[in-house]
């Protein structure tokens, strides 16, 4: 499911996805929406409740689970995507609470839908750019599952008992075999780009 980009400026692009539109701006300091943003979109037709999400860049993926949800957070270490994740929360007639966190940081309570899109690239020493917010959105650490792991280790705390959890894995870093105790998951959907394939896994309580 690809999006249908269409502008109505020069800042901004039209996505229209499973019926729905979403009118989203970028900011040069903040993850575009993307092949993965895309993919992950498509896998969240049953979140409901009370939904977070980590990494919510341009807020794209945060306003869709506002339309179907009763609330969400959404959250980022970066400043300038919290600021256009309200605009753009704006823009498309939601509302959604933005809380600048790292992972499960300062974050408190239980969610019935849990989103991450995780930096996933396997990055060493020289393949960093110097730049501070791009490479907070896109370096995985040395394998590409730094962020996933630590997704993975808190989860549980956050993990309401009904609750189901998404998240994005990349064939350049794998994901982890073994999640923790408690916890059992299953890819949702698959996309074959030219480089590499993206999975959703889905993940709740066993």
């Amino acid at each position: 499911m690809r999006p249908k980009p269409g502008t109505s400026d020069a800042e901004m692009a039209v996505y229209r996805l499973d019926g729905m539109e979403l009118r989203i701006s970028d900011h040069p300091d903040v993850y575009e929406p993307s092949e993965d943003t895309i993919l992950l979109l498509g896998a969240l037709g049953e979140a409901e409740g009370h939904a977070l999400e980590l990494g919510t860049g341009s807020g794209m993926v945060a306003i869709s689970l506002a339309r179907r949800c009763l609330d969400v957070v959404a959250t980022d270490v970066n400043p300038h995507a919290l600021v256009l994740a309200r605009a753009n929360a704006r823009r498309n007639g939601v509302a959604i609470e933005t809380v600048r966190a790292d992972m499960f940081d300062g974050i408190k309570g239980r969610f019935d839908t849990i989103v991450f899109n995780p930096p996933y690239l396997p990055t060493g020493p020289d393949d960093t750019t110097g730049d501070r917010w791009l490479d907070a959105s896109v370096n995985g650490g040395p394998d590409g599952l730094q962020f996933t792991r630590r997704f993975l280790a808190g989860l549980n705390e956050r993990l309401s008992g009904r609750g189901r959890a998404y998240v994005v894995s990349s064939s350049l870093s794998g994901f982890p075999r073994c999640l923790p105790a408690g916890l059992v998951g299953r890819v949702v959907v698959t996309a074959k780009l030219e480089f590499e394939s993206l999975d959703v896994h889905r993940i709740e309580r066993s």
